[in-house]
Order: C-alpha cells, then sequence, then structure tokens
C-alpha cells in the first residue's frame, strides 16, 4: 500500500508538464547578427562623423574665413566629436557576443535593447538642442547688423532640418518601439532560463 498515493499523482503530473524550452542557437544567430549591424554601424557613423569634422576643420582653418565662421564651424565640429565619441562610449560593451552562456547573452542583448532606447532618446534632445541653439544664434544675427549671406546662410540649414529633424524623429521612435517589444520578448525568455 503507498500512502504517498496523492504525492506520487503530484509529481508526475509536475514532471509532465511541457517546458518552454529557448532555441539557444536562434538566440545565437540574432544575436551575431545584431552584433554585426551594431559594429558596420558604428564604423559607418564614426567614419561620417570624421568626414563632417574635416569639413568643418577646413571651413574654419580657412585663411578666408572670418571669426564668424571659424567659431560657427569649430563648435560644430567639436560637438560632433564629442557626441559620436559618447555614443562609441556608450556602446564599448555591446561589440561582441562569442562565448556568451544564454544567460551572459540575453543579459547582452537586453542591454544593447536599452542602449537603443537611450541612444535615439539622447540624440533626437540633443539634436533638437543643437537646432534651437542654431536658431537663437540666427535671432540673434537678425538683431544685428549682420551681412544677409550669413543669416540666409544659416537660415536655410534651419528651414531643411524643419523637415530632417522630424522624420529622423519618426524612424527614431520606430525603433524605439522595436527595442522595447524585443525588450519584453527578452525579458520573457530571461524568465524561462
Amino acid at each position: 500500500m503507498n500512502v504517498n498515493k496523492d504525492w506520487d499523482a503530484l509529481s508526475a503530473t509536475w514532471q509532465d508538464q511541457a517546458i518552454a524550452t529557448i532555441d539557444v542557437d536562434a538566440l545565437r544567430l540574432e544575436a551575431g547578427r545584431r552584433g554585426r549591424v551594431l559594429r558596420r554601424t558604428v564604423w559607418f557613423e564614426t567614419g561620417l562623423t570624421a568626414l563632417i569634422v574635416v569639413f568643418c576643420a577646413m571651413v574654419a582653418l580657412d585663411p578666408g574665413s572670418d571669426g564668424f565662421e571659424r567659431v560657427l564651424f569649430g563648435a560644430l565640429g567639436a560637438v560632433m566629436v564629442a557626441y559620436q565619441s559618447y555614443m562609441v562610449w556608450l556602446r564599448r560593451r555591446e561589440w561582441s557576443e562569442a562565448g556568451l552562456d544564454t544567460t551572459a547573452l540575453l543579459d547582452l542583448e537586453l542591454r544593447r535593447c536599452a542602449t537603443t532606447l537611450h541612444y535615439w532618446r539622447f540624440g533626437m534632445w540633443s539634436v533638437l538642442g543643437l537646432w534651437l541653439g542654431l536658431f537663437g544664434f540666427w535671432v540673434w544675427l537678425l538683431g544685428q547688423d549682420a551681412l544677409a549671406s550669413r543669416v540666409e546662410g544659416l537660415m536655410g540649414g534651419l528651414y531643411a532640418n524643419v523637415v530632417v529633424i522630424p522624420l529622423i524623429g519618426i524612424y527614431g521612435l520606430w525603433r524605439s518601439r522595436q527595442a522595447r517589444e524585443r525588450r519584453r520578448r527578452l525579458l520573457a525568455l530571461r524568465d524561462q532560463v
């Protein structure tokens, strides 16, 4: 006679439950693909930043440039270097997923999601701040007796960015929504580990 019949039945039921398993190979493939995209993106952004900084330096150091152009383009170049340095520093721990176990891989992917959200939030506020600063500078120039060509040149850039900034913002919202959805999925996977 088995006095633990109820316990045996409970044990059998518990052992027969379907266990949700994580497809580690699919997770590794996804993490590897995202890592390659991240590395290409960082190299592309850094190269583009270098070209922009070289252009700003050429304008600022040109013997034909006056004080206004030197200050404006020198400051823009310095802002670009500081911004890109921060973005590379932000992503410094996310370059490689090689040799990680499942938990560490999930943590890496969760960090990448958090970095994506921070990247777009910080980036959009930075761009908006830069645009507002240039707009304020343009308004200040209007109050001065500055050359009309200088005011018009700055105005052209400001008007172009009235279209470009919202388009980039929409893309950033889409990327942030993707990162949030991916984060929820990864947290559910981490709970299964």
